[in-house]
């Protein structure tokens, strides 16, 4: 996948009209889940994305080709989603938050009886709520590598953590996870 991204953003970076929307396609639910995990807000983190690839579009010249093309974008989402956190911190208003973790499982439309709908809600609902008992960083890491597929050494360059910091993050996080989820 990622050899594939290299090129789109090659060709986004070239000038090539259906790059940017293939790119687009591949990753957008990648990148909202990313910025969901961060901010925690379904709006603020669809503006995440638009605002990543926008900066794709405008920044592609600054790609070094070869490079890791996912872990750049992700990168570009993760100071995006970041920024907002630190510019909400000024703000006085408070806002309910009505983001869900229904988007980290990328909706199935196939029928349901009523039963599989309620179990399949009841999940989600534990889902979110296990989230919310991680830390943000643990958060993180369980994103990017479950939901994104980025490598652990990627992580962790990202989160400029060492390798066996991350690791740890993530193998508490999941520990966290199971702990919470098993006791439900």
């Amino acid at each position: 996948m990622n050899s594939e991204i290299d090129k789109l953003i090659i060709g986004i970076k070239n000038d090539k009209d259906s790059s940017l929307e293939k790119l687009y396609n591949k990753i957008h639910k990648y990148i909202f889940a990313l910025a969901f995990s961060i901010i925690g807000d379904r709006s603020l983190a669809e503006d995440v994305v638009q605002e990543t690839f926008i900066r794709i579009k405008t920044r592609s010249n600054s790609y070094l080709e070869g490079s890791n093309g996912k872990a750049w974008i992700f990168q570009i989402a993760r100071n995006l989603s970041l920024n907002i956190l630190k510019n909400r911190k000024f703000e006085v208003n408070t806002f309910i938050d009505n983001g869900s973790v229904e988007e980290l499982s990328f909706k199935n439309n196939s029928s349901k009886n009523e039963s599989q709908e309620f179990d399949t809600c009841l999940e989600r609902f534990l889902l979110k709520e296990a989230f919310k008992k991680l830390k943000s960083k643990e958060r993180q890491i369980v994103i990017l590598y479950a939901v994104s597929g980025l490598k652990h050494k990627e992580i962790a360059n990202m989160l400029n953590l060492s390798q066996s910091t991350e690791r740890w993050y993530y193998i508490r996080a999941l520990r966290k996870l199971k702990k919470i989820l098993s006791s439900k």
